[in-house]
């Protein structure tokens, strides 16, 4: 595995253990700086601001399966005899 391979599932580890305290914590995000972002999305139309949130939720809770997949990859890659 290349180096850009361990960054990657790095990363996405850290991405899901910061997820998991998330979750475990039971963090309401409106009181912390993310706030700033809940605060524009509820000024926004709900046909324009429903699909953003959704799209940011997915993306902070899921985020994660992207870099560990792309990290691990090479891992379940045939390797060509040689």
């Amino acid at each position: 595995m290349k180096l850009a391979h361990y960054v990657l599932l790095t990363i996405g580890l850290g991405w899901l253990v910061a997820d998991l305290c998330l979750v475990v914590s039971n963090l309401i995000l409106r009181e912390t700086r993310i706030g700033v972002v809940a605060t524009f999305l509820d000024k926004l139309p709900p046909a324009v601001g429903t699909p953003i949130f959704i799209f940011l939720w997915i993306t902070l809770l899921f985020g994660w399966l992207i870099l560990i997949g792309l990290g691990v990859s090479p891992l379940f890659r045939r390797r060509k005899a040689s």
